[in-house]
């Protein structure tokens, strides 16, 4: 019944509970450390007896000849009760003050009510045992004569203030650490519906349960069903575009060789020009869409893929140089790296002349670093580069045949590992494009 009226408490109303629970710990926390700090000496039996002692003092002095009064009170002393006579007194009742004093009394009273009736002083002293109090007491007579007696010991002696502080800073430590747990399992549906959205936005579908308060349920259970929709339409879309690039790979095999009969051969080669461009084209949009997602990572030479990648360019023209290690063994997609390894370095291909490829890594993170002297990319227009279908007037200008996914294709390849593609101003005065992706040899 419990769990099912708090499963329904709102969102409001579950952070109330935290911040009662808080409080409730704080006044139960101080409530023990006040205890703590005056420790009473005396146990409950031990107060009962003193009570009846005190009542037994009581009629015997009233009983006795006013010179055996004295003798009379020294012979009931015991139990760590010592009792006096006397005809006047100074002890003074602070017994309302402290709160010991205050629970001392009551308990007396409530083991003899006859206590109740009478005067009872009580107050502190100083013990003749280092770090102890006693309790020193006065009962009036009828006759306005008093039974004294004094309680050794009493309370041990207080905690030094600095101990006093560290004991309340280690309570308001543990009640915010109570309570950041208590918020953290309050916030933790928001929190999976977080990640969900995330791996929706690269085109996965992020596994979260319907739970948490009432509002968090009902976002989650609207979200579920435009996860689906979305992820349906995402993949009806890419599927299209792939069976669209696929299907126009035969005509414009059909073209080549009918531009192979031409007799002009300029027109034969502009042809040829606008048939490659439309090839280039094609294999870009299948690279961005097999991106990696569905590749699993597994244990690869990363070094090896880096320095194919730059033989291959070197065997096409391009003056490349590598320097980095000659052997690096990580969990990686491999098709997706090599795609994106290779998509930069025909974009530097393209718009340079020099392009140094380099790899820095250590023991948490793995940094392939491309550079070259071309034209670069302002910094203002670099996130906008970054878009898939996109060729800025800088790279177009440079040299044609992009299909504007090069960079999106690396892009995306990095966030299916958990990195990122960051651009920046190289060294040799054109681009740096940096893949940045964390290392791992797990499962190695």
């Amino acid at each position: 019944m419990a769990m099912r009226h708090l499963r329904s408490m709102g969102m409001v109303g579950r952070i109330a509970l935290v911040v009662a629970a808080a409080l409730l710990l704080e006044l139960l926390g101080n409530i023990a450390l006040h205890r703590w700090q005056e420790p009473e000496l005396v146990s409950a039996d031990q107060v009962r007896r003193i009570a009846a002692r005190l009542v037994e003092a009581e009629r015997v002095a009233v009983a006795a000849p006013v010179p055996d009064r004295g003798r009379a009170m020294h012979a009931l002393a015991g139990d760590g009760m010592t009792l006096n006579w006397v005809a006047r007194t100074v002890i003074t009742d602070i017994g309302a003050a402290p709160v010991r004093l205050g629970a001392m009394r009551d308990r007396m009273t409530r083991s003899e009510p006859s206590l109740a009736a009478g005067e009872l002083r009580l107050t502190l002293i100083p013990s003749t045992a280092p770090g102890r109090r006693d309790l020193l007491g006065a009962r009036r007579l009828a006759d306005g004569s008093f039974v004294t007696f004094r309680i050794s010991p009493f309370l041990g002696a207080p905690p030094r203030p600095n101990m006093v502080v560290a004991m309340h800073l280690l309570l308001t430590l543990s009640v915010l650490l109570v309570a950041v747990l208590m918020v953290r399992a309050l916030i933790r549906p928001l929190r999976d519906l977080a990640e969900a959205a995330d791996a929706t936005g690269h085109g996965r579908t992020g596994a979260f349960r319907i739970d948490g308060p009432p509002e968090v349920r009902r976002v989650a259970a609207a979200f579920s069903a435009m996860q689906a929709r979305l992820i349906r339409t995402m993949d009806d879309h890419t599927q299209s575009l792939i069976a669209v690039s696929h299907d126009l790979r035969t005509p414009i095999q059909r073209l080549h060789l009918r531009a192979s009969l031409i007799d002009d051969p300029e027109t034969r080669e502009a042809m040829a020009v606008d048939l490659r461009e439309m090839e280039h084209f094609i294999g870009s949009t299948l690279s961005y869409f097999r991106s990696g997602d569905e590749e699993a990572p597994r244990l690869v030479d990363l070094a090896a893929i880096v320095t194919t990648a730059v033989d291959t360019a070197a065997d096409l023209g391009a003056d490349i140089r590598y320097q980095g290690p000659d052997r690096f063994e990580t969990m990686a997609r491999p098709v997706a790296m090599k795609r994106a390894i290779t998509n930069l370095i025909d974009n530097a291909r393209r718009h340079a002349r020099r392009i140094d490829v380099s790899m820095h890594t250590d023991s948490e993170s793995i940094a392939i670093d491309i550079d070259d002297d071309g034209p670069g990319i302002p910094p203002d227009l670099r996130a906008e580069a970054i878009l898939p279908f996109r060729r800025l007037e800088v790279g177009a200008a440079q040299r044609p045949g992009g299909a504007g996914l090069g960079l999106a294709a690396a892009d995306r390849a990095m966030a299916a590992m958990g990195g990122k593609l960051i651009l920046a101003d190289s060294p040799l005065g054109g681009l740096k494009a940096r893949l940045a992706f964390p290392n791992s040899t797990e499962g190695a």
